[in-house]
This record gives C-alpha cells, sequence and structure tokens, in this order.
C-alpha cells in the first residue's frame, strides 16, 4: 500500500514537518476580512501538492515553484507507509541526487546521516527505479504499470477537476493513461492495449500509403520496361569506356606547355655541356706539373765553360721551392673546384631527367586530348543513366510496396475490427464483479452526498476505443457548472480507493480548494462522507479549506476539530506560510 506518513526538511525553521494519519486531513488557510481573497494564493495551500509530488519522484519543469532561486539549498523527506511495518523514506534534495531508504519504523533522517540510506546519491531514473520496486502495489506492479501512473487520482489540484478520468490538462494521449485505469477497474488492460497498438499500425499504414500515392502514377510494367531499355543502353557505355587507356589526364595541358619543358631541357643540356668543358680544363691543369733540374743546368754552364756563381744557384733552389709549394696550392683549389662542378652537374641531371619524363608524359596527353574529350563526356553520359536507372527501380519498388501495403492495411483493419469487438465485450458491467462494485459504489457516494442519480460506465466510441463516462439521470444536474464536475470527480477518486481499501493499493488522496463554490448544505454533507469512508477504510483525506469557504451550520461556521488540522496557514506575516520566509 502506499499512505503518506510525514514530509520534512532540511530547514525545519522554514518548513515544518507534517505528519499525516488516517482520516481527514486538513490544510487550513485563513485570510483577513479586509485583505485580498487573492492573497490567498501565496500561502501555499496548494503548493504542497507540488512538493509531495516533487518527493514521489516527479519530473519538473524549468517554470516549476522548486526553481526558484530561494529553494535552492532545500533538501526534502517524505517518508511513506508502505505495511504495517515498513516505512519508506525518499530524500531529495532540489539541487543533487537521490537517497532512499527503508525502516521498520517511522524515523525522522539528517542530512549528514549518509550511512543510514540504503540507496545514495542516485541519479534520477536509477532511483525511480529503485523507488517502484519498494512502494508500488504489488498488483499494479504486476500488470505492467508503475507507481506514477496510480498517482494520477491521488494529487487533484483547483485545475484539474474538469477532466474526471483524465485528470491532466495536458495533451496526453489517451493511451497513456486509460490502459491503467481499466485496469484498476477490472478490466482487461491487455485488450486497450492492443486496440491502441492495432491503431498505431493502422495509422502508419495509411501514411505510408499516401507516400507512395504521391509518386508518379507509372505502370509497374512501363516501369520494367524502361529500366530494361536504359540497362542495356548502360551496359554498351561500359564496354566502350573500358576500350579507352590513360596515364594521365589534364584539362590543363597545351602545346605552349610543352614547349616551355623543351626549352627547359635544352638549357639544362647546354649548361651540363659547359660544366663537362670546365671538368675536362682542370683534369689537365692538374697532370702538368713544375719541373726544373738543377743538375742539368749546371752541367751545361759547364760544357760552354761558363761560370755560374754559388749565389744564383742559391736562387734558383729558392725559386724551386716556392713553386713547388704554389703548386701544391694550385691543385687543392682545382680539385675543389672541380668537386663544386660535379655536384652541380649531377644536380642538373636529375632535374634533366625528370623534365624529359615530363615532356614525354605531356607529350603523349596533348596528343590524346581529343580521345580524352570523348571519353569525359561517355562517362557523364553513363552517370546520367544510371541514376535514372536507381531512380526509376525505386519508384518500381515503392508501387510493388503499394500492393504489399495494402494487403497489410487490409490485415490491420481486420485486427483493429477484431480487438474493437474483444474491447466493447470487455467493458460491459454485467459479469464484471469489480466494475460492477466500482459503478456501485460511485452511485451511492453520489447519492449521499448530492441527492441525485449518476452513474459512471465504460464503452468503445465509434472508432472502437475505450472511453469512460458520466451517465446522469436528472439532467438538470448538468446546468449546476463546475462545482458538480468538481464533486463528481473526488468522488470518482473516492471511488477507486474504496474499491481496492482491503487491497494492496493506494490509501490516500489530495484534494486542493473542493469546497469553494458549494453550497453550505453540500460541503457538510461532503466533508461528513469524506470522515465516514475514510476511517472506514483506512484511509487518508486530505484537503485544502480558505477560512471563507468554512461551511455556516446554523449562524455559526463549522470549523474542523484541531486533530484534523494538520497544518493552519494565514497572511498575517511569514510564520503564516507553507515556506516561513519572504513571498516568492
Amino acid at each position: 500500500m502506499i499512505k503518506l506518513s510525514k514530509i520534512y526538511s532540511n530547514k525545519r525553521n522554514i518548513f515544518p514537518d507534517i505528519e499525516f494519519k488516517d482520516g481527514l486531513n486538513v490544510i487550513f488557510a485563513s485570510v483577513s476580512k479586509n485583505s485580498d481573497k487573492k492573497s490567498s494564493h501565496s500561502l501555499g495551500k496548494t503548493t504542497l501538492i507540488d512538493i509531495l509530488d516533487f518527493c514521489f519522484l516527479k519530473q519538473i519543469s524549468k517554470d516549476h515553484i522548486l526553481k526558484k532561486n530561494c529553494f535552492s539549498e532545500f533538501e526534502f523527506f517524505l517518508e511513506v507507509q508502505c505495511g504495517k511495518n515498513r516505512f519508506v523514506t525518499i530524500k531529495r534534495p532540489v539541487v543533487g541526487k537521490i537517497s532512499i531508504t527503508s525502516t521498520s519504523k517511522k524515523a525522522r533522517f539528517d542530512s549528514s546521516e549518509s550511512e543510514s540510506w540504503d540507496y545514495q546519491e542516485l541519479a534520477f531514473k536509477t532511483a525511480k527505479e529503485h523507488l517502484n520496486q519498494l512502494i508500488c502495489p504489488k498488483p499494479i506492479l504486476m500488470a505492467g504499470f508503475n507507481y506514477r501512473n496510480g498517482l494520477r487520482y491521488c494529487f487533484r489540484k483547483q485545475t484539474q477537476y474538469e477532466n474526471t478520468f483524465k485528470v491532466n490538462n495536458s495533451r496526453e494521449s489517451d493511451a497513456s493513461w486509460t490502459p491503467y485505469l481499466a485496469s484498476i477497474i477490472g478490466i482487461n488492460s491487455r485488450y486497450v492495449e492492443e486496440k491502441y497498438d492495432v491503431n498505431k499500425r493502422v495509422e502508419s499504414l495509411k501514411n505510408a500509403i499516401r507516400e507512395v500515392n504521391n509518386l508518379p502514377s507509372d505502370s509497374g510494367q512501363s516501369l520494367e520496361a524502361e529500366i530494361t531499355q536504359i540497362e542495356a543502353a548502360v551496359s554498351r557505355m561500359k564496354i566502350e569506356l573500358d576500350r579507352f587507356d590513360f596515364k594521365r589526364s589534364d584539362d590543363h595541358v597545351s602545346k605552349e606547355l610543352i614547349d616551355k619543358v623543351s626549352e627547359n631541357v635544352s638549357g639544362m643540356v647546354a649548361t651540363i655541356y659547359s660544366l663537362d668543358q670546365r671538368i675536362s680544363a682542370i683534369d689537365k691543369s692538374l697532370q702538368a706539373e713544375f719541373s726544373f733540374e738543377m743538375e742539368k743546368v749546371l752541367s751545361l754552364f759547364e760544357e760552354v765553360e761558363i761560370y755560374f756563381p754559388e749565389s744564383l744557384t742559391k736562387s734558383y733552389e729558392d725559386l724551386i721551392r716556392v713553386n713547388k709549394e704554389m703548386s701544391v696550392d694550385r691543385k687543392e683549389r682545382l680539385v675543389q673546384t672541380k668537386r663544386t662542378i660535379i655536384k652541380e652537374r649531377d644536380d642538373i641531371s636529375k632535374r634533366l631527367s625528370s623534365e624529359r619524363e615530363r615532356q614525354q608524359e605531356l607529350t603523349t596527353v596533348l596528343l590524346q586530348k581529343d580521345a580524352f574529350e570523348k571519353y569525359k563526356k561517355l562517362q557523364n553520359r553513363l552517370t546520367v543513366e544510371e541514376s535514372r536507372v536507381a531512380v526509376l527501380k525505386e519508384r518500381l519498388a515503392k508501387i510493388d510496396l503499394a500492393t504489399e501495403l495494402g494487403d497489410k492495411l487490409e490485415e490491420a483493419e481486420s485486427d483493429k475490427a477484431k480487438a474493437a469487438k474483444k474491447l466493447e465485450v470487455e467493458t460491459k458491467v454485467r459479469g464484471n464483479i469489480k466494475l460492477t462494485n466500482a459503478v456501485t459504489l460511485f452511485s451511492e457516494f453520489v447519492e449521499h452526498i448530492l441527492n441525485f442519480s449518476a452513474f459512471f460506465y465504460t464503452s468503445t466510441n465509434k472508432d472502437g476505443n475505450i472511453q469512460f463516462k458520466i451517465g446522469l439521470k436528472d439532467q438538470t444536474a448538468v446546468n449546476e457548472g463546475f462545482s458538480y464536475t468538481r464533486v463528481l470527480s473526488a468522488i470518482f477518486d473516492t471511488t477507486l480507493l474504496s474499491l481496492h481499501s482491503k487491497d494492496d493499493f493506494f490509501k490516500f488522496c489530495y484534494h486542493d480548494g473542493l469546497l469553494e463554490s458549494l453550497d453550505d448544505r453540500l460541503k457538510l454533507l461532503l466533508i461528513d462522507e469524506w470522515r465516514k469512508v475514510s476511517l472506514k477504510n483506512n484511509l487518508q483525506f486530505i484537503i485544502t479549506v480558505l477560512d471563507s469557504d468554512l461551511p455556516l451550520k446554523g449562524t455559526k461556521k463549522e470549523y474542523f476539530g484541531k486533530s484534523e488540522v494538520i497544518r493552519e496557514l494565514h497572511d498575517r506575516g511569514p510564520d503564516g506560510r507553507l515556506f516561513k520566509m519572504a513571498s516568492f
């Protein structure tokens, strides 16, 4: 079962603990006589629903009240009773991760008690999964639903009474809530889900067929013949293209470019020839050596009987020595120059080889230029024709698909009719004990509180989908407007709780502003019925009431007992607000 035990925060001085109990639980707000009634909205009587739902791990939007900066440091703790001796506490900070723990008795946790939690610092999705296993009533869990499905009928804000069965005003699909409601009033939810699944399949097939029908309306035979003709032409073009042989393709080849390369080749050949001449001259210079034999000179002078002075001999010897030294230096310079020239020649030879290859390639390409233009045109044609074949094949495939989709749609439409028929049988009250009890309980509550006859029932609409409706025997009640709609919605929630009062199910509901705009007789009847039903079935009925909405019994206001008021609010300062701080 799921029953509220208490809610508190890490800032007790701002958000005092609120404890819940069986029977009637009242959030009471008194507003000064000279104060605008609209000021009651800032007290927080409706905000408590948002805080409770937040603790039950509702995914909140950016405009949720807790997104305001003043709540950034708050941590909320919700203790839920799930059995006679089993309590589950959810710790959810406004900013941060979630912790959950289970105890055998009531407890109050502190933010710093990290060791007390069975599951600590959980991400939102993981926390929701753990909480579902811990608190979701077993019959709901076994039917494939989760605890948040059931919370739909546990919380009603002032704006959520108009849609008795759907509750929420959001544009959610019926498939998101009708299977759960059907399940808890005795209708096999599998039939409801099956009908929505086949609806979806039919709609998908219709959309697919519409897309196919928007294509050009060629016959399949015509497309096949056109594809065959184009494929034959493509095959011929491929054979012709295979006959071309290109080593290189260049759209910018010209005779001028080839002439420029030839000029480079000629220049480099001339340079190499010049370098070779220089190398040859150096080689000859290196072979020539300085030669002067002194003995032969002296002998010659003796033969002609001419005296050769000794001092002159010494001068010639010095000259020989100097010439030899100069010859060695010169030789070294020539060798070094030769090396430089040889390196230069090698570099030019490599460049010459590359330029000659380039000259040959360019000349070949220039000779093939006309053939290359033909090749390009043929290749372009081939690409276009291959694209046409692909498009035509896709159209042919979709035409074939249209036939296949048509067959599948007929099958799906047949399944849809069968599912609708099964669901129609399932919605009948006769023979369905749980549904019969639900209808009976609802009618009895309406009779006791509103003093007219009404009932709710299920049926299928023209499309075969399940629908929930309220029938009124006295049609004049319809003209009473929203007040009666609000009461009927609250009665329906109470019907669900009473129907499952002995089962593992939800044991509480929170109705915000339920008494507003009702006549005093109806208020008294409603309060009395809520007291009796809640105490009889161990349920919790939580209502918010303004001082101005208290019913008059005679000439005096009928106040709630102190044991029933779980939180009192007023507009005489911050202490009177749900959060004891400045208005936000």
